[in-house]
């Protein structure tokens, strides 16, 4: 067997190996989301989050998110301290999706 051919035939089993690990993440997520599914529904059910000595489970619910570009209001607060009112200038808000949260 050639070098060439050696090279070629780890490459492959090495392209292999990551293609089934993701698809090995990919069945693992699949049961990750089904498994949040129904832990939505159970803490929907109980009415509040649930939690253990380890960490929890909760619920993040759907709203807006508000943050600042602090490179632009460090800029500001120095060479610009008497107008804070420019600061809503500066705001920026992000749209999160509810979603479970374990930790």
């Amino acid at each position: 067997m050639t070098d060439n051919q050696q090279v070629d035939d780890t490459i492959h089993d090495i392209v292999e190996r990551i293609r089934n690990y993701r698809t090995q993440m990919e069945e693992l997520d699949n049961r990750v989301n089904d498994l949040k599914d129904e832990l939505r529904q159970l803490l929907e059910s109980r009415g509040e989050n649930w939690a253990d000595n380890q960490g929890y489970a909760r619920i993040v619910s759907e709203g807006e998110r508000a943050y600042y570009d602090a490179e632009a209001l460090d800029k500001l607060i120095i060479n610009d301290p008497l107008h804070y009112g420019w600061l809503k200038d500066y705001r920026h808000t992000a749209s999160i999706q509810s979603r479970i949260q374990v930790k």
